[in-house]
């Protein structure tokens, strides 16, 4: 799935830049010869797991665990899995972030710097934003909902993941809501990126490192919200759910 010309730029990275462990673990649902009533297939968790094959084969730094999620109910709950495919990443500091969704296009990046950061136990912040991550003490769930044609994402992507590994009080999920129209359409997502921070306040488009800590520490603390003024950061609309199951070949592996 990875291009062999990719899959050895990133073997020559991870040699290089993993320095701890990193544990993956890949929550996903095998497909039934038979129809259920108010069962949902997972449309990309075959995908999923092929990809994370290929990353975790380029490093005996990177353990790759596979989880029936029918059959691992307690495992899913302690990692704070409630939808297939999910991806949870752990490292030095055993704070867990979340991937739910076929992470490709402009989100496979975030995926492997997500790994990298993970393994160092450290990520490069604003000095007032650790200073305010640090007098946090109520736990902030955020939702980020992207798309892989986003190009807003990334760097959104990239920050929940940053602020999700600097505090254990940043719960992260990064969710690819296309896959997932139910979510979509349940906080009503015009565009992405959009965050949703524990249900309170939202952020749609992408806004700068002291925007949304100044959000997560609003919430934290319990004040009063004002509604998202002006007009929102660069986003992208986002199309309507997929009907049909796509064909996904390509990784869409951006490299600098």
């Amino acid at each position: 799935m990875i291009p062999l010309r990719d899959q050895e730029y990133l073997r020559t990275r991870f040699a290089r830049e993993l320095t701890g462990g990193v544990r993956i673990d890949y929550f996903t649902q095998r497909r039934l010869p038979i129809f259920i009533p108010g069962r949902e297939e997972c449309a990309y968790c075959e995908e999923t797991q092929t990809l994370l094959k290929e990353i975790a084969a380029l490093s005996d730094k990177i353990t790759l665990s596979v989880h029936e999620f029918a059959e691992s109910t307690k495992e899913a709950a302690r990692l704070g899995v409630d939808k297939v495919p999910a991806t949870v990443i752990r490292g030095a500091l055993n704070r867990p972030l979340r991937f739910f969704g076929f992470p490709v296009g402009n989100e496979l990046v975030p995926l492997i710097e997500a790994i990298i950061d993970a393994s160092r136990g450290k990520v490069e912040l604003d000095t007032e934003t650790v200073r305010h991550l640090r007098r946090l003490r109520q736990t902030v769930h955020v939702q980020l909902f992207v798309t892989p044609a986003c190009p807003h994402c990334p760097p959104m992507t990239r920050l929940v993941g940053k602020l999700a590994l600097e505090s254990a009080h940043v719960n992260a999920d990064v969710v690819e809501i296309s896959e997932f129209p139910r979510l979509a359409e349940r906080y009503a997502v015009r565009a992405v990126p959009t965050a949703i921070i524990d249900e309170r306040a939202v952020l749609v488009g992408a806004v700068d490192e002291a925007t949304l800590v100044s959000q997560i520490v609003q919430v934290a603390q319990g004040k009063a919200l004002r509604p998202q003024a002006g007009p929102p950061g660069p986003a992208t609309p986002l199309e309507q759910p997929r009907q049909e199951r796509e064909a996904r070949t390509e990784s869409g592996l951006i490299l600098p």
